[in-house]
């Protein structure tokens, strides 16, 4: 029982080293890159999907729990996923959507010497722009999850994510539903501080 609790207190000490490096509040820029595909659930035979790459750029807002080594984070990026789906051996162009995506993740830091690792998942909202219209219809959001890995070393900070998104196409009469997912490495920076 000792060793757990000093166990316990040792980590709490290590994540309260990783908070101090941050403030309260944390805003910034971030973009990057991905991998993105359609998953296909229920197909028949002779469908199957390859991947495309994916890109991604936008803000987020980070607040640190002070004390303990939790941080929660809410991004807002424009994202340009795809993918291509063959059926029967024909193979489709590859397909783009270019969305309003909203990632809203909880995580866990823990770090030494100036460079905080981090753990995290959650939800992640996100809206198609329509191509016949100009705006974003921001009643039709559907939802995703993310998790991920990160590391920060001073104002810059580093996510490599998994993605999977809400159904892009409900399961029909001979047709499966579609969802998109990606892998993503993204780079941030954190302003001020």
């Amino acid at each position: 029982m000792k060793r757990i609790l000093t166990l316990i207190i040792g980590l709490l000490l290590i994540g309260a080293t990783a908070q101090a490096q941050d403030g309260l509040f944390s805003l910034g820029v971030k973009g990057g890159i991905g991998a993105s595909s359609y998953n296909l659930e229920g197909a028949p035979s002779g469908w199957s999907t390859e991947g495309t790459a994916s890109w991604h750029v936008g803000g987020m807002f980070r607040t640190n729990i002070p004390v303990l080594p939790i941080y929660a984070q809410i991004e807002a990026l424009y994202s340009r996923v795809g993918g291509t789906i063959n059926i029967q051996g024909q193979t489709s162009e590859s397909e783009y959507i270019n969305r309003f995506d909203v990632p809203i993740v909880v995580g866990l830091k823990f770090g030494l010497l100036g460079i905080s690792g981090r753990a995290f998942g959650g939800a992640v909202a996100q809206s198609n722009f329509p191509e016949n219209t100009d705006g974003l219809d921001t009643k039709n959001f559907t939802w995703g999850w993310q998790a991920g890995i990160g590391a920060d070393i001073k104002k810059l900070t580093v996510d490599l994510k998994y993605e999977s998104g809400s159904n892009l196409i409900e399961e029909q009469a001979g047709v499966p539903s579609i969802k998109s997912t990606q892998w993503i490495l993204s780079v941030g920076y954190f302003f001020g501080g």
